[in-house]
């Protein structure tokens, strides 16, 4: 039977380990004809998220968890549970239950149709308030336009089926400042959806805050557009045009008319907004040279504390030569301690 891999990246999630699971469990059976993981991905919780974990792992054997080392954010978090996936697809979902796992067999149901390595469940309709709403469809049209044609029209959660040879081709992009969304739909695989229900959050506050998702954008765009750079190029030709015009027009107005060249208040503005175009585009190629500098590192994308369950696969990204994988440094220690 196929194996599914379930991804639920969590931090400060307490309130939903139980709900989570349960509901995981419920969602099993009530389908047959697959083996299942749970791929819990503790991404640096401090309010006892790891501890009831550990606890339903000691229940279910199937429940799996990577404990990383401190807070990476959510991209991040879903990166490494991707890693440590061992199945022949894979399905990233969020802790909070905002996407339910009762979706789940829908998604299956597409992907064995064998139309598609990626299967996307795209929010129809939604509970969260109006504001959440407004800035989401805001972002999705921003990306849709500036980097990702292909982009989700309602937007996209990451709620998302892999199958075996995405999730191979995803685990080799390298870069630091990812988001795994962008990243599939950059892949190019034979992609399909499905639509659902997104459920207002029941338990907790959503660490989706609104700096995290400007970062998003700002991640998505620098890695996937170059309009910016095109943008200030543009700009550069036509202030350089509007100069050259204004000078041709003091000079005649100064030979012809003998009109004295305006003072310093022209001069101010012009100096002004030339100054602060160029204060802009600095900012928008530092965006480019830090991502550059980021991945020239070479730092392993993430580090993990430890991990509880029979892994069956890890596939880090392109480490460099001298960086032992994290769960190659918990299967020694775990065999030395044995000896």
């Amino acid at each position: 039977m196929p194996l599914i891999s379930v991804v639920v990246p969590m931090f400060n999630e307490a309130g939903n380990v139980g709900p989570m699971c349960e509901a995981l469990r419920q969602m099993v059976d009530s389908t047959s004809g697959y083996e299942w993981e749970f791929v819990f991905v503790d991404d640096g919780s401090v309010d006892g998220t790891y501890k009831l974990l550990c606890d339903e792992h000691t229940r279910d054997r199937r429940i799996k968890i990577v404990q990383l080392s401190r807070n990476y954010g959510g991209a991040i978090a879903d990166s490494a549970g991707l890693q440590f996936a061992a199945g022949d697809a894979a399905i990233v979902i969020a802790g909070d239950l905002q996407d339910h796992p009762r979706e789940i067999p829908r998604l299956l149901e597409a992907w064995r149709d064998g139309e598609a390595d990626v299967v996307w469940a795209v929010r129809a309709t939604r509970d969260d308030p109006a504001m959440d709403r407004l800035f989401s469809g805001l972002f999705a049209k921003l990306i849709r336009v500036v980097a990702l044609p292909n982009f989700p029209k309602t937007g996209s959660g990451g709620f998302v089926l892999l199958s075996r040879v995405v999730l191979l081709a995803l685990n080799a992009f390298p870069e630091r400042n990812r988001g795994v969304s962008a990243l599939v739909l950059y892949s190019g695989f034979r992609q399909t959806q499905i639509t659902y229900h997104r459920h207002r959050r029941e338990i907790g506050k959503s660490k989706w805050s609104f700096r995290r998702k400007v970062r998003a954008a700002v991640d998505i765009i620098v890695s996937f557009s170059m309009l910016p750079l095109r943008i200030g190029s543009i700009a550069g030709v036509v202030c350089s045009v509007l100069a050259f015009i204004l000078i041709v027009i003091q000079v005649v107005n100064r030979l012809i008319h003998g009109t004295e060249v305006p003072g310093l208040t022209q001069l101010s503005v012009l100096v002004l907004f030339l100054g602060g175009l160029q204060l802009l585009m600095l900012g928008v190629l530092g965006e480019y040279l830090w991502r550059t500098l980021d991945d020239t590192r070479r730092r392993p994308l993430f580090l993990v504390r430890q991990v509880h369950g029979d892994f069956l696969s890890y596939t880090p990204p392109l480490p460099p030569a001298h960086y032992t994988a994290p769960i190659d440094l918990l299967r020694s220690e775990k065999h030395r301690s044995t000896e």
